[in-house]
């Protein structure tokens, strides 16, 4: 009786720490952990089940999977239901979301030549939620499926694999399941039309426009051959060029994916606005991003007469980063590795390929009709130049989320006589001291409602006298870091904004905390501290 009663004990607090920790987050993830029996050569489905509560909805655009450990087992596939439509009141655009709860299918394959034993696929899921008033927190989960690996087992059909995790986004599948609008909304889409025309563009530039006859020639193109053999060389020299770039791209995807969350910190984000900045600043000649000369020269040699020296002069064509093809070339892997996806990668660079090549191919096969006609002018350099102030834009892009510039709030902002302490800990030694009250403000710029508040409430003259009275704390949660997410819990932050508001020795008001976007009831809650 009395193991009996423990027992008892033990099942109620169990229950009541797991509701406490789920209580964080209204989103439900649950996967079967225990070993699934698999043989090899066969195919395993992960089914998966995520639960999204009445009231909430997820973001398609910030669904992500990162696999960190597959031990030889490989993932075919990645499928899930195409995202609803939704006005973003907060973001101001359609966005998609996920309303109801996710049935996800992982398809993955287990090699033949695989050695025997268990196997564990690990990974680490991305998602972030809102309801109508509240933006949840980005979080992370970790997922691992264990699959006991067998060489003679008599299983028919596929093993199945219940409820786990997320789907990571997938190029390929978007493509085959007509899924144009989840491209769309990843951008991709237009990534791809500016990848082929910045192809062309890039062949126009004075690197590379009076290299094209030399190279025809050395390839075998000729005034005198049949039109038909001088595009067959072209195209040869043009198919070892996509080659190139396709593979490039392939290997972006994957240095993208091997680098993880490390894309979240500010550092790395500061790291690529200066990545392109110093792409776009070499097309306007301030330095030059060439190979070392001895790598040049050895691809220079590749390649010869006919279709197959055409093809080896193309991969060596295609390696050389010339001042004009290096920092387009550069650019586009920088990207590919931030969106982390193999098909995407592999596309992007083909199709860059393909507008590179474009000119080579018009030109080679009416070679007798434009040898004569292809003159360089001043007009190459503009070109440079133009794809120089393109190259810029991402840079602008990546720079703006550190410096937190938003037009529309800047003179606001200014006006604000707020002082933010943006360290917990010091915002707590400054309370003590000065005898003042503290307010939180779990802030991030993902935040629309966040943004609210500077715009409409804490630039108010009023209120600035009012913070005055208070220690002014203000916790970024723009970009994660392990002190962001220390605090977040100690304070038991679930969604942005959240403002807290406690006494000088540190002690919550928690009847005084404020969700959402609540103006007259923040200024009534600061009201009413300074009162106690």
């Amino acid at each position: 009786m009395k193991n009996f009663l423990l027992s008892l004990g033990f099942l109620f607090f169990a229950s009541i720490s797991s509701a406490s920790m789920e209580a964080a987050s209204p989103f439900k993830v649950a996967w079967d952990g225990s070993p699934m029996a698999v043989e090899l050569g066969q195919n395993v489905v992960a089914n998966i089940q995520v639960t999204v509560p009445d009231g909430h909805y997820l973001y398609a655009e910030k669904f992500d999977v990162d696999f960190v450990s597959l031990e030889g087992i490989r993932i075919d596939r990645i499928e899930y239901p195409p995202p609803k439509p939704k006005w973003d009141e907060f973001q101001g655009r359609e966005v998609g979301v996920f309303t109801e709860d996710l049935a996800i299918r992982i398809s993955a394959h287990v090699p033949e030549d695989l050695t025997p034993g268990q196997k564990e696929v690990s990974l680490v899921l991305g998602l972030q939620g809102c309801t109508p008033n509240l933006c949840l927190r980005p979080e992370k989960r970790e997922i691992s499926f264990l699959f006991e690996v067998k060489s003679s087992l008599a299983i028919q059909g596929e093993a199945s694999l219940p409820a786990s995790g997320q789907g990571e986004f997938s190029f390929w599948s978007s493509v085959k399941n007509g899924d144009i609008g989840r491209l769309r909304e990843k951008g991709m889409l237009w990534v791809l039309v500016v990848a082929f025309f910045g192809g062309i563009l890039t062949s126009f530039t004075p690197c590379v426009w009076p290299l094209i006859p030399v190279i025809l020639l050395i390839v075998g193109v000729h005034p005198e051959h049949r039109l038909r053999r001088n595009l067959t060389l072209s195209l040869s020299l043009v198919t070892g060029m996509v080659l190139v770039y396709a593979v490039l791209g392939l290997s972006a995807a994957a240095f993208g994916k091997s680098l993880g969350f490390l894309f979240q910190s500010r550092i790395f984000v500061a790291g690529i606005a200066v990545l392109f900045l110093g792409m776009s600043l070499s097309m306007f000649g301030f330095f030059e991003i060439r190979l070392p000369q001895r790598l040049q020269q050895f691809l220079h040699a590749l390649g010869g007469k006919g279709h197959r020296g055409a093809f080896l002069a193309g991969l060596g064509t295609g390696l050389i980063a010339s001042p004009c093809v290096g920092p387009v070339i550069g650019s586009l892997l920088t990207y590919v590795a931030l969106q982390k996806d193999y098909g995407f990668g592999f596309l992007a660079l083909v199709i860059f390929g393909c507008g590179i090549g474009l000119l080579f191919v018009v030109l080679g096969t009416g070679y007798a009709t434009f040898a004569d006609r292809l003159k360089s002018g001043p007009w190459l350099v503009w070109v440079k130049r133009l794809i120089g102030i393109l190259l810029l834009l991402p840079a602008l892009y990546y720079a703006s989320s550190l410096v937190k510039f938003h037009p529309m709030e800047v003179v606001t902002q200014n006006e604000s006589k707020i002082i933010w302490i943006t360290d917990e800990t010091e915002g707590l030694a400054a309370a003590r001291s000065s005898h003042k009250p503290m307010l939180i403000d779990f802030y991030a710029d993902w935040c629309p409602p966040c943004r609210k508040y500077d715009r409409e409430f804490f630039s108010r003259d009023d209120i600035s006298e009012l913070a005055n009275h208070f220690v002014m704390v203000r916790i970024d949660a723009t970009h994660t870091n392990d002190e962001v997410e220390r605090v977040a819990d100690k304070y038991h932050v679930v969604g942005w904004p959240t403002i807290k508001l406690l006494s000088a020795d540190g002690t919550v008001y928690e009847n005084l905390t404020v969700h959402a976007y609540a103006p007259d009831r923040l200024e009534q809650a600061m009201r009413e501290v300074l009162k106690r």
